[in-house]
C-alpha cells in the first residue's frame, strides 16, 4: 500500500511540474524569418534567371514570439502566405486580430503594403498597433487607401522615437538609418531579449553616415540581419544603381574587416534576385563563408 502511494505522490508531482515547463517555453522570446528577398520578391515579375527559375523566397521581414505573443516586422506584399507559414510553425500564436503589434521600418512597397491585408476587404482586423515613425504615421494618414486603416480603426497608429526602447517584456529599439526618402524616414530595430539581442537593418543607403553608431549597435547585439540586397555592384546591366543606393555585400564586408572584434553573428538578408549569394555554389557564396558572414535562411529561428 505504501509502495502505491508512493507511486500515486511522483506521478502527481510530475504533472505538476508540465505547466512550469510549457510557461518557460513560452516565456522565451523568438525572432523568425519570414523572408529574405528584395521588395519585388523571389521570382521577381519578369525574371527568367536560374535564381528566379529554381528558387522563391518571400520579401523580407521577421515574426517575433514572446509569451504567445506574436509581433510583425515589416508587412510585406507576402503577408498572407508569410502568416500561413509561421502559423503552421507555430499553431499557439493563432488569434483573430493576426498580431499583436506592427513594427514597420520604412514606406517602400515590400515593407507596409501588406497591411492592406488588415482591411474591411479582408481581414478586417480591430485597431491593431502599428509602430512606426512621425513621418511614417503621417503618410498612412493622409494618403488613401491607407487612411481607410486608420479611420475604419483596422489599425491604430502608434509612433515611436529613435533610440527610445518600447517594452513588451522583450525590448524594441527603433534606430535611424539613412535611406531613400521619397516618402519618409527610415528606421532599424534592435530587439534585445530576456539572454541576446538582434540587430535588424533590411535597408540603407550606406553603412559610413552611421558607421560609429553601427558599432555601437554590433556591441549590444549577438545576431545581426543586414542589408544585403547586392553584392556587387553590376548586377542591373542597364539601370542606374545609383538610383537604388545599397551597400554591396563586398564592401560591407571590407568595411566590417576593418571594425574591432565584435561577438555580433552577421547574416545578410533583403536580397535582390540577381544576387549570386542565393546560389550555394557559387564563388561569391564561399567568398562569404570563409570570411566569417552567412546568408539568412527562411523560417530560420533566433533565441532570445
Amino acid at each position: 500500500m505504501l509502495s502505491a502511494f508512493r507511486s500515486i505522490f511522483i506521478l502527481l508531482l510530475l504533472i505538476a511540474a508540465i505547466p512550469a515547463e510549457n510557461n518557460s517555453a513560452s516565456s522565451e522570446t523568438k525572432v523568425i524569418v519570414l523572408g529574405i528577398a528584395q521588395d519585388g520578391g523571389i521570382p521577381q515579375i519578369g525574371c527568367t534567371q536560374e535564381i528566379c527559375r529554381t528558387q522563391h523566397h518571400f520579401v523580407t521581414s521577421l515574426a517575433i514570439i514572446s509569451h504567445q505573443a506574436v509581433y510583425l516586422i515589416d508587412a510585406t506584399p507576402d503577408l498572407r502566405e508569410e502568416y500561413r507559414g509561421l502559423t503552421s510553425r507555430h499553431p499557439e500564436i493563432v488569434k483573430n486580430n493576426l498580431f499583436d503589434g506592427i513594427f514597420l521600418t520604412h514606406a517602400h512597397m515590400g515593407h507596409y503594403t501588406g497591411l492592406m491585408f488588415l482591411g474591411k476587404e479582408s481581414i478586417s482586423t480591430k485597431n491593431t498597433p502599428v509602430y512606426c515613425g512621425p513621418e511614417m504615421a503621417a503618410f498612412l494618414s493622409n494618403n488613401a487607401p491607407w487612411s481607410l486603416l486608420v479611420s475604419n480603426k483596422n489599425i491604430e497608429l502608434k509612433s515611436f522615437e529613435a533610440g527610445k526602447p518600447i517594452d513588451f517584456g522583450f525590448k524594441i529599439i527603433p534606430l535611424s538609418v539613412p535611406h531613400r526618402k521619397e516618402f519618409t524616414d527610415t528606421y532599424g530595430f534592435l530587439i534585445q531579449g530576456q539572454k541576446k539581442s538582434l540587430l535588424y537593418i533590411p535597408d540603407i543607403d550606406a553603412w559610413e553616415p552611421v558607421q560609429d553608431s553601427l558599432q555601437q549597435w554590433f556591441r549590444r547585439s549577438d545576431f545581426a540581419l543586414l542589408d544585403g540586397t547586392f553584392y556587387s555592384g553590376d548586377e542591373l546591366p542597364g539601370r542606374n544603381m545609383r538610383l537604388v543606393p545599397h551597400p554591396t555585400v563586398e564592401h560591407s564586408i571590407s568595411l566590417f574587416q576593418g571594425f574591432p572584434k565584435f561577438q555580433t553573428e552577421i547574416f545578410f538578408t533583403h536580397m535582390n534576385h540577381t544576387n549570386p549569394l542565393l546560389l550555394p555554389g557559387s564563388s561569391q557564396r564561399k567568398a562569404l563563408t570563409a570570411a566569417g558572414y552567412k546568408v539568412a535562411v527562411d523560417w530560420q529561428e533566433f533565441s532570445l
